[in-house]
């Protein structure tokens, strides 16, 4: 059957409603992408500036809700994501070869100075890391006023104890015996240490800048061998000491999930990070 000819004025007619009718089907597989919940967890320290970055998010997108589950820790955020149970983790230690080998991906999005932090009111505290493996070994148990000086520890796999223990031999011995005296204060979450931390008086411990400002903690950062931790500090190397955060995602990320990535490596996510104490590299052209 030969084929029936279609004169111009029908094609002009057939493109125009086919132009009208493209952006509509676009924007309905947008918006079918931009619906239902997105689930962010790991490592509690994230958890204050990644909820800023989440709430900015969804004002681009309000249709989408968020929910944080409890703190999971980094092991937790990074199991969730693996299991399909998170959209998103979040941790502060690098993954392991089996974490990778089941598709898992980590992209880092700042870093933060690990600062000892104090409730002491008393001003001009600085210690010499050499002094701090004395803290926790229990041969220096006061402030300079004679207060006592109340230790809050982490348990022995949580990472910022990993963190003391690779400082020096001395520090790691210290930490090891403090972990092993009786009557000492363990926290197992961020948030439970940075909450003891404020409640107790006297009470030392470590906590980043990044949860100190985005929870507006009431403690005072200390300075270690006469440097500030800050991220100017940080950026220039005087201060050594800190954490890096990463947004864990499985090997097949949803749109959504593409998109929240975006936006946090945004212009508007940066800004949001760095005024949280996150250090942030420059985004390569």
């Amino acid at each position: 059957m030969p084929m029936k000819r279609i004169f111009p004025s029908k094609m002009a007619l057939i493109l125009l409603i086919l132009s009208l009718l493209f952006p509509l089907i676009l924007s309905s597989v947008r918006t079918e992408d931009y619906h239902g919940n997105l689930k962010i967890g790991g490592t509690g320290g994230a958890y204050g500036v990644m909820t800023q970055v989440a709430e900015a998010f969804k004002k681009k997108y309000p249709q989408i809700r968020v929910d944080f589950p409890h703190s999971l820790g980094s092991a937790g955020g990074i199991k969730g994501v693996l299991a399909g149970a998170l959209d998103l983790g979040l941790s502060a230690r690098p993954l392991t070869a089996a974490e990778r080998g089941q598709g898992a991906v980590a992209t880092e999005y700042g870093r933060s100075p690990l600062m000892l932090v104090t409730s002491h009111q008393g001003g001009g505290i600085n210690f010499t890391l050499k002094q701090i493996a004395s803290l926790y070994s229990g041969e220096i148990k006061s402030y300079a006023d004679g207060s006592p000086v109340r230790l809050i520890l982490r348990p022995l796999a949580d990472s910022d104890t990993s963190f003391l223990l690779s400082l020096s031999p001395e520090m790691a011995e210290a930490v090891r015996k403090a972990l092993s005296r009786e009557g000492m204060i363990i926290a197992y979450t961020d948030q439970d240490n940075a909450n003891t931390l404020e409640k107790i008086k006297g009470a030392m411990g470590w906590m980043t800048l990044s949860q100190l400002i985005s929870e507006k903690r009431s403690l005072t950062p200390l300075p270690i061998d006469n440097v500030k931790p800050s991220l100017d500090s940080l950026s220039s190397g005087a201060y050594p000491y800190c954490k890096t955060f990463s947004v864990i995602t499985g090997p097949n990320p949803t749109p959504m999930v593409k998109s929240f990535m975006e936006f946090l490596t945004s212009a508007a996510g940066r800004k949001i990070l760095l005024t949280n104490g996150l250090l942030v590299e420059r985004k390569k052209p």
